[in-house]
Order: structure tokens, then C-alpha cells, then sequence
């Protein structure tokens, strides 16, 4: 059985491309969301988005709707910000000579409520990728899943990838960093 989402899909591969401003008015935003996360520059953010929107249109017959449109699109924002940043070069900050924390240590440091804009900032350091897999799970309460789906990993290795970054915060946090 089909969604109403493949059913528009299919009203475009048909010809009626105009049902396309659909997915542009109720995904848009969303899109945003992730790609202004990764590339400050709002004017940056929204060209990227468009080129998602585009590559989206031009790909949609790839569209088997084994996930949502939503997921989908923000999967096509997401790599199209991603490969944006690689082509500049943005060098961001290793963790891996770094000394190993206890869960205990990062859990007391990220729950201390007076820390949260610090928090915040600190977010701003990290590989975009780290930033978008941070903000779907933590902020967007996004399933496992989807987030597997968007960042093009397996769900298994999605745990490990939010321990390190965990630990990644909490060593910023405590030992600062050179801003």
C-alpha cells in the first residue's frame, strides 16, 4: 500500500512536477534546521537547502519511501551540507590521543544545568557530522533509525559514535579549548 507521500512521488514522475512545491513548503524548514547547524552563514544554509531541494527532484525516482520523504530529504540536505564543508577544508578537533573518561565523569560535567550555553558553544567545535548526530538525537528526539538513515551508518554504530562524542564534550568542557 502506498503513502500519500510515494502517491505524490508518482504524481510528479507523471508529469505534474508542480505537486513538488508540497515537499518544498512542509520539508523546508526542516531541512534548514540540519543544514544551518552545519554552515552558519544563513545565506550559505539556504543556497545548500535549495541544492537539496534540486538534487531531491532530479533523484526522486530514487525514492522508494522505505523511509519518510522527511528523512530522505534531510539525508540529501545533510550530504550536500557536508560535502560543502569538505570542499573548504574546515579542520576541526581530534579526540583520538585523548585520555580515556569514565561515564560517570561525562555524565557529572553535561548534567550540571548551570553548563548548558557552555554546552552549547562547545558544540559549535565539533565535525559537522558530530553536530548533526548531537542535535537528531538530542535535540529533535529523531529515532535511531532515521538518524542511521540521514547520516548513512548503521543504527549499531550510532551508540559508540554518542559515547565518544560525549567524551569528546566533556574533555572540551573541562579542559577548554583554544577559541
Amino acid at each position: 500500500m502506498q503513502t500519500e507521500e510515494q502517491r505524490r512521488v508518482a504524481r510528479i514522475l507523471d508529469g505534474h512536477i508542480e505537486d513538488f512545491g508540497y515537499f518544498l513548503e512542509r520539508y523546508s524548514e526542516e531541512a534548514f534546521a540540519i543544514v544551518s547547524r552545519l554552515v552558519p552563514q544563513q545565506e550559505d544554509a539556504e543556497e545548500l537547502v535549495q541544492d537539496a531541494f534540486v538534487r531531491a527532484f532530479n533523484r526522486l525516482e530514487t525514492f522508494e519511501g522505505r523511509s519518510s520523504f522527511s528523512t530522505w530529504i534531510c539525508r540529501i540536505a545533510y550530504t550536500t551540507a557536508v560535502s560543502w564543508l569538505r570542499k573548504r577544508h574546515v579542520k576541526y578537533l581530534s579526540m583520538d590521543d585523548q585520555p580515556q573518561l569514565s561515564e560517570t565523569e561525562i555524565d557529572e560535567t553535561l548534567d550540571d544545568e548551570t553548563r548548558v550555553e557552555e554546552l552549547r558553544r562547545t558544540i559549535e567545535l565539533l565535525k559537522p557530522d558530530e553536530q548533526t548526530l548531537i542535535t537528531l538525537y538530542y535535540y529533535d528526539n529523531r529515532p535511531l533509525q532515521d538518524i542511521a538513515y540521514i547520516l548513512d551508518v548503521e543504527p549499531t554504530t550510532l551508540a559508540t559514535r554518542l559515547h565518544r562524542i560525549r567524551r569528546k564534550l566533556y574533555f572540551l568542557m573541562k579542559h577548554g579549548t583554544n577559541r
